[in-house]
């Protein structure tokens, strides 16, 4: 760019025309108000990316990180208010959720849209409203190469979106492009496992609803409460399933984490 305003000027200069030059001195000072402009955004993102990766220490250090935010003077801006969503995601899911719900997808820029879509659906999902989160899922581009580090979490997200609408099919195929292993922490082996279950109930496969339910027990059988607590307005028969996973996984989990804490204690 500055090659070209140094081209510019050394034309306009040559050529002594004062229209000319106005010319140049006026692109120059547009030019100029866009390089500002643009560098005091990056410093604003680069003080958010900081925030928040402060945030994911402790629930108290997203409180403090929450009450930075909410004291910005653009606390109401796009950006800010995404950002506080995905703080209060953890602890305050509704409050989230209350935070995205007036924002239009189409209102967010086109670098941020795949994560608001993501956080949503996700918060959507938790309060059992499916059908709001496929519009927002439908979107999201799978394939993005700049995003396959988080591509298990996204398969999961859309994937139980698809099942729970009627997609059942094509969720399952989705499921299958991402192995368990590729997950990177238990929170997205969770998710993945999670949108199994809706998969395969959904497909009419209650041994691999079975099989699946009990390896997201084996990860921690709490998280089948997910699937029986009315707020998840999950199908009957798929609650039922879950509640038997839940009495029969439960005990064996808990007397497997005796035993490493008694195997721990003797080598101590």
């Amino acid at each position: 760019i500055g090659l070209v305003f140094a081209g510019l000027w050394t034309l306009a200069i040559a050529s002594e025309s004062l229209i000319f030059m106005g010319i140049a001195g006026f692109l120059s000072l547009i030019a100029a108000g866009i390089a500002l402009w643009a560098w005091r955004e990056l410093r604003r993102h680069r003080k958010l990316a900081t925030v928040l990766q402060a945030a994911g220490e402790s629930p108290e250090a997203r409180k403090q990180a929450l009450a930075t935010l909410e004291a910005d003077k653009k606390a109401n801006g796009l950006t800010n208010v995404i950002a506080r969503a995905q703080l209060l995601a953890s602890d305050e899911p509704s409050q989230a959720l209350d935070l995205l719900d007036p924002i239009d997808l189409k209102s967010v820029p086109p670098g941020m849209q795949d994560d608001f879509s993501l956080l949503k659906s996700q918060l959507l999902l938790n309060f059992g409203r499916p059908k709001q989160a496929r519009p927002l899922v439908d979107t999201i581009n799978l394939d993005n190469p700049q995003r396959q580090e988080i591509r298990p979490m996204m398969v999961a997200i859309v994937g139980e979106t698809w099942a729970r609408t009627g997609a059942a099919k094509e969720a399952n195929e989705l499921l299958d492009s991402v192995n368990s292993a590729d997950a990177a922490d238990s929170n997205i082996l969770a998710l993945l496992l999670s949108a199994r279950v809706f998969a395969c109930f959904a497909a009419g496969k209650k041994g691999k609803t079975r099989a699946a339910l009990a390896e997201l027990a084996a990860v921690e059988p709490n998280l089948l409460g997910r699937f029986i607590s009315p707020k998840s307005q999950a199908h009957p028969g798929l609650q039922r399933l879950a509640r038997e996973a839940f009495e029969r996984e439960g005990p064996r989990a808990k007397q497997g984490r005796q035993h490493i804490a008694a195997g721990r204690g003797r080598r101590r």
